[in-house]
């Protein structure tokens, strides 16, 4: 009987002996995470400025749906509708909603994002049927590091479309 608690003993510490210590973790834990800090940030850097780019024009894009149904749903108060305005000046570093009629701002100015590049038509107007006042497809570029993403307004509708 001796016999066999020695031998499940031994087998116990046979077994244990087989696994990693804490310390051997710890260690590999940490090189892992070293290597994921140098790793991700190159990897990620050209995503992220496709990423202010997108974001930039597709916030640009909701406001020109705003300044449109603006437009469409005051039509019996504004004859002249509402409209986008850029900050002066190429590249643009802001834009406000105003009213067409009054030149009074809807929507206070939107700044931006630091290094997207903003150029193109400086004012969108939409009349109050929503179509683009002046009868010219218009379109904003927001650009960072080589990637573009593009607003369009076409005429006639006022149909608004986000290209990358």
């Amino acid at each position: 009987m001796k016999q066999k608690c020695n031998r499940v003993a031994a087998g116990r510490s046979a077994a244990a002996g087989k696994g990693f210590t804490l310390v051997e973790l710890i260690v590999v834990v940490m090189i892992l995470a070293i290597l994921a800090g140098i790793v991700v940030p190159r990897a990620g850097w050209s995503t992220i400025g496709t990423m202010e780019s997108a974001t930039a024009g597709d916030q640009f894009a909701a406001w020109l749906r705003l300044a449109r149904s603006l437009a469409i749903t005051h039509a019996s108060a504004n004859g002249s509708g509402y409209k986008v305005v850029l900050s002066a000046g190429s590249p643009y570093t802001s834009y406000r909603i105003v009213n067409a009629d009054t030149s009074a701002n809807v929507k206070a100015a939107v700044s931006i994002p630091d290094g997207v590049i903003c150029t193109g038509d400086s004012e969108i107007q939409f009349t109050p049927v929503g179509n683009v006042a002046g009868g010219a497809q218009l379109s904003v570029q927001f650009t960072k590091n080589d990637d573009t993403t593009v607003v369009s307004v076409s005429p006639v509708g006022g149909r608004i479309t986000v290209a990358r």
